[in-house]
């Protein structure tokens, strides 16, 4: 059962109609005599007649009455925007807009500023006594700074751009003010409602599908100007979307005890000239520290494409320069990997990379937990399964069960999807215009994931103190103040044994077992320049568009050729050499390399988010576990303490046997051994669950994890 406030109005019936298509029972709730509300009950499960913004006493009981049983409360109940009256200053001023593009209230700014926060206040006070466990906040990103003027001394004017959530709310009027107030009633109230969590949705002006035609507006001049938030705007249908989701998605969307805010603004402006210039004409050149391509919006959805899963649509609906709007991004394995119900979210925000960058509010660690926690009393440990190149959780979980190599009646086990790969943060996760990996840094480290992985594994499984993500960082001298709990194994294939062996070197007293498949501690010369043909074929395609530095960049859609390229020059590493002198592929149906080629790499491959895919070659590429110790890496191995199993295959022509040789000779007989595979498959036969007929691979890997779990 969902009840949602203000139901009679549009917004509020419109999601009230979306919840029940979803599956919930929906109670209206308004206030006597509110238009709409005879039609509103006639099509929802329940109807309440009440003033929320009455007597506190009367209203909370019959509030608390309502909400009993309540799974989620929606709260769209408001006077919906600014008051007709400027504050004082700005009557006298003689500023004012002359027109905004809005309908503005006609209600004194102190008495709407009363109503609106009067009916936060106890509708939230109400939710919490009831025991209810999620409350939806319909807030305004005006909370930010809509004025009634353009953006200057008396108006909005951002310091900086894209705003997202990190921006604080700096109203100039009583709406905005009593938005602001309302979502820090939310946080106030979630210092100490444990089992209730809050997400609060910040949209700007709300266009409704019949008007969606009316756009692009004349652009704002310094003569006729228009509020800054006014550039932005969301189409009602994704506003309703988000309000669903933010019921619907657990601790994706906010975990108890905490209050989530997310921007839900489309992801351009509403007017046909660049942003920038916009900014120049309307502000002054250099006033605004920005760098907003095309008709880039000034909001950033980030966070809510990332958390809630909503991608706000553009007017222009089709591809424009500088402001293409993407379909959603990613293969058919990743956006079911996204929707999967047990998909788990570790926020970001703040966390410092390797290089000194900081990450936005829209960045998550994605991850699974696989059986029943663990214990050590019990004698029940914790295993970690890294993804590899390419590869969503779902994909490498085949060997996760009861009774299988990794065991969950023995073991709680934690695949984690690595950022970069569509599901953590990633390009594709980034906002909907194309220069996504604008948004998204030109490197994240396997350093970076180990670290955040840390972070998320302590948070989960840890001390119950809170910390900053971007506390705890690895220190050269391994001091911490992160303290994963302690793991009895780190499983890794491929860039998935990067992670694994990064995770002994960072944290060694963590780690006390690692079984690295067709993966060593670094990438090596031969691997690189594997990579870089990788990254060439993927950027010689037409739709690539590099920065003057050629340093980062995007593709400004599907690059076709280039993942063809890629998919060919894959073939050529991805397998073992016999494979195609001994024409093995025969054996699994294929008549000719061309057609195993064709239709097992280039098929695989023409699909995936390209975005994505360079974003994790840059990670592979610079991994290499002495980075934080100026290059030294016998002092990086002389710091693991875990043992180690190396299962490289003979045919493996970047992660080689001689290197996983050369690395457990470092470590010494007491800490690793190494044992081979034997396979035509090359490197892809340390993932022989997703190759046809690779049983013998299987056995050998299953063999060697189970009696490294069973070494003390």
């Amino acid at each position: 059962l969902s009840p949602v406030t203000g139901a009679a109005g549009r917004l509020g019936l419109a999601i009230a109609q979306a919840l029940r298509n979803a599956g919930h029972r929906v109670v209206g709730v308004d206030r006597p005599g509110a238009p709409g509300a005879t039609e509103a009950a006639r099509q929802l499960d329940g109807f309440v007649l009440l003033d929320l913004a009455g007597d506190a006493g009367p209203t909370g009981a019959k509030l608390r009455e309502v909400f009993a049983g309540v799974d989620a409360v929606v709260h769209c109940a408001a006077w919906p925007g600014p008051s007709a009256t400027p504050p004082p200053a700005v009557v006298a001023s003689g500023r004012s807009c002359p027109d905004f593009g809005i309908g503005l209230e006609d209600t004194s700014p102190s008495g709407l500023l009363r109503d609106n926060v009067m009916m936060t206040a106890c509708l939230c006070d109400a939710a919490v006594a009831a025991g209810v466990r999620r409350v939806v906040f319909s807030s305004s990103a005006f909370a930010i700074g809509w004025s009634h003027v353009g953006p200057t001394a008396q108006g909005f004017i951002p310091a900086s751009l894209p705003i997202d959530e990190r921006h604080a709310p700096r109203p100039f009027e009583s709406y905005g003010l009593s938005k602001a107030m309302g979502e820090a009633v939310l946080e106030t109230a979630a210092r100490t409602a444990l089992h209730t969590s809050f997400v609060s949705l910040r949209f700007p002006n709300v266009i409704k599908g019949e008007k969606w035609d009316s756009m692009p507006w004349p652009a704002p001049t310094a003569d006729k100007p228009l509020p800054m938030l006014m550039w932005a705007y969301a189409h009602e249908d994704d506003v309703v979307e988000a309000h669903v989701n933010a019921v619907t998605l657990g601790d994706v969307a906010s975990k108890s005890g905490q209050h989530e805010t997310y921007i839900i603004a489309a992801p351009d402006t509403r007017f046909a000239a660049p942003t920038m210039e916009l900014l120049d004409v309307c502000v002054g050149k250099g006033i605004v520290d920005a760098s907003l391509p095309g008709r880039a919006s000034i909001l950033s959805s980030a966070k809510a494409i990332q958390r809630l899963g909503v991608r706000p649509r553009s007017w222009a609906g089709t591809a424009q320069p500088g402001c293409s709007l993407h379909p959603i991004k990613g293969n058919a394995a990743v956006l079911a990997a996204r929707a999967d119900p047990n998909l788990e979210h570790f926020s970001l925000d703040g966390f410092k990379l390797d290089s000194g960058l900081s990450l936005g509010p829209g960045a998550t660690l994605a991850y699974r937990v696989y059986g029943a926690p663990p214990d050590e009393s019990a004698g029940r440990g914790l295993i970690l399964h890294p993804t590899s190149f390419d590869a969503v959780h779902t994909e490498v979980d085949e060997e996760v069960g009861p009774g299988k190599m990794l065991d969950i009646d023995r073991y709680c086990v934690v695949v984690m999807n690595m950022l970069g790969n569509g599901v953590s943060f990633s390009p594709s996760t980034s906002p909907t215009y194309p220069h996504a990996r604008s948004s998204y840094p030109s490197l994240i480290t396997v350093g970076d994931n180990v670290r955040a992985q840390a972070a998320a594994l302590h948070e989960r499984f840890g001390t119950n103190k809170r910390r900053k993500v971007g506390e705890g960082s690895d220190c050269a001298d391994g001091r911490d103040l992160i303290r994963p709990p302690r793991l009895s194994l780190i499983y890794g294939y491929s860039m998935g044994a990067l992670q694994a062996l990064e995770w002994a070197v960072r944290f060694p007293d963590a780690v006390a077992r690692v079984a690295a498949v067709c993966g060593t501690a670094r990438c090596a010369p031969i691997n690189e320049c594997f990579l870089l043909s990788l990254e060439a074929a993927l950027c010689a395609d037409p739709a690539w568009r590099a920065t003057s530095d050629n340093s980062a960049g995007y593709f400004e859609s599907t690059p076709s050729k280039g993942l063809k390229a890629f998919a060919r020059i894959y073939s050529g590493w991805g397998i073992g050499s016999k494979w195609y002198e001994d024409e093995v592929f025969k054996n699994f149906g294929f008549e000719s390399a061309e057609s195993f080629i064709r239709d097992s790499y280039e098929a695989g491959f023409a699909k995936s988010d390209a975005d994505d895919m360079l974003a994790q070659v840059r990670t592979w590429r610079a991994a290499d576990v002495s980075r934080p110790y100026g290059g030294d890496s016998q002092a990086a191995f002389d710091r693991i303490r875990a043992r180690v199993v190396y299962l490289p295959c003979d045919g493996d022509r970047y992660f080689t046997v001689e290197a996983a040789r050369r690395e457990a000779a470092r470590l010494g007989a007491d800490r690793a051994r190494v044992s081979v595979i034997e396979s035509a498959w090359g490197h892809r036969a340390g993932d022989p669950w997703r190759c046809q007929g690779a049983e013998k691979e299987a056995a050998h890997i299953r063999r060697e994890v189970r009696l490294l779990l069973d070494e003390s």
